[in-house]
């Protein structure tokens, strides 16, 4: 259990530096960074091939060249990022240019404009990526899956496992070993990113949609969604045949049969999803939940009140606390600029969690506390006397309250209420656990 554990903080932590690095991209391809955690000397890091890092590596430099081993983690930021030498753990790496000409001993996870993997690179593990432009040249190897979403994707090594990734274009001339499932718009220019700069090397040419070359070998089957039927050479070995998804092009309306069709699976999904957490809530926090509704039942406008200044203090919390991220850094870069990285996860992860944890909550919280109440209210006019049980009110509400909100316009404002009200209702029992002073009391009970 314990190893158990261990691995899912180490998976957790490796997936956050990812997010961390994703976001100084933007910055990176913006301005030159002048600090480095590692090395005072300005610009450039270099890990010659004779040295040997025994423990986890962190850098943020213009360039940075690793040609020797890291026996741990690599977590690199720079304009420009190499690595020719080891690294056993995982490698996290955002920059204009990201190449790996070594050897990876677990995942890899780059950000970037310009992405490679040399034809002598290794990854042992699974590969992440996310670029204007992903090539692994003939003789790479990842031993795992490879996901990616970009512009555009020339592969030419081998994949030992699975490749799932969105691109304009997609060209195939190596080795996957298992499935392969791409979305390729295939558009008729190229795609390029507005103000980005230009990149110091040269961005291989492929052509837009998705094409298979003679060399291209897949191991298990090709599912692809483009606009245009793919270009597969007679001599690409496919061992599980071909399936093709259309890409409807936009601009192209669909038809009415077929928008019909779509939004009613999309209300019985929403219908599902919200019978399956309301079963949650009644299951394990039923009195939190009949709290919620009664406070909504006794206090309506107060609640919709509340919920106004529930929705604006997220927002503005997010706001501050990108703010003072940002003041932190620029005091830290006169001050301590080793601790401007960790200052940044900080303030990132905060604000991720603040407004992923608020946009579960508006999904679903509110829908279910009203739709309880509202079943139970429909439940004692149809039968008065009659008892029913919690999860039975419930999904009654839904029934109603997922047909009331489907309709155009009226639909979305419903929502918007419930929304209101049921932010209100959790500002104000939260208020309530408080000890609060007696004049905040007073105001409550408006």
């Amino acid at each position: 259990m314990m190893h158990h554990i261990k691995r899912w903080r180490i998976s957790t932590k490796r997936g956050l530096l990812f997010l961390l690095a994703l976001a100084l991209l933007p910055l990176l391809l913006a301005v030159t960074p002048v600090w480095s955690s590692n090395n005072p000397t300005p610009k450039q890091v270099i890990i010659t091939a004779g040295q040997v890092i025994n423990d986890d590596l962190y850098l943020a430099e213009e360039t940075i060249t690793i040609d020797g081993t890291v026996k741990g983690d690599a977590v690199l930021a720079g304009k420009r990022v190499t690595v020719n030498g080891k690294v056993e753990g995982d490698l996290i790496a955002a920059g204009q240019v990201v190449t790996i000409n070594g050897t990876v001993g677990d995942d890899v996870r780059i950000a970037g404009q310009v992405l490679t993997l040399g034809n002598k690179a290794r990854v042992g593990d699974d590969a992440i990526a996310a670029g204007l432009s992903l090539e692994n040249k003939a003789g790479s190897t990842i031993g795992g899956n490879l996901n990616f979403i970009g512009a555009q994707a020339l592969l030419a090594g081998n994949v030992k496992q699975n490749v799932l990734g969105a691109m304009n274009s997609f060209a195939l001339s190596g080795t996957v070993g298992q499935n392969l499932r791409v979305a390729a718009v295939g558009d008729s220019e190229p795609l390029e990113v507005p103000f980005a700069p230009k990149p110091p090397v040269e961005i291989p040419k492929v052509q837009p949609g998705l094409t298979l070359t003679d060399t291209a070998r897949i191991g298990g089957k090709l599912t692809y969604q483009s606009v245009n039927e793919a270009k597969i050479s007679p001599k690409a070995q496919l061992a599980g045949g071909v399936v093709r998804e259309p890409l409807q092009r936009e601009g192209v309306a669909t038809s009415t049969p077929q928008r019909s069709t779509n939004n009613l699976l999309y209300q019985l999904q929403r219908f599902g999803a919200l019978v399956l957490i309301g079963w949650l809530l009644l299951r394990f926090v039923p009195g939190w939940t009949r709290t919620l509704a009664g406070t909504v039942q006794a206090k309506p406008l107060p609640s919709l009140g509340w919920g106004v200044v529930t929705f604006v203090t997220v927002f503005a919390a997010a706001i501050a606390i990108a703010i003072v991220t940002m003041l932190l850094m620029m005091v830290l870069a006169f001050t301590l600029p080793n601790l401007i990285l960790p200052a940044i996860g900080i303030g990132m992860l905060a604000n991720f969690a603040l407004l992923i944890g608020f946009g579960i909550v508006t999904s679903f919280v509110p829908q279910i506390v009203l739709s309880f109440l509202g079943g139970r209210w429909l439940l004692q006019k149809l039968r008065p006397h009659a008892t029913y049980r919690s999860f039975v009110a419930l999904v009654v509400g839904l029934v109603a309250f997922v047909i009331l909100t489907a309709i155009p316009v009226l639909g979305g404002i419903l929502d918007l209420i419930v929304v209101l009200l049921g932010l209100g209702a959790i500002w104000i029992w939260g208020r309530t656990k408080l000890n609060l002073a007696p004049e905040d009391r007073q105001l409550m009970a408006v």
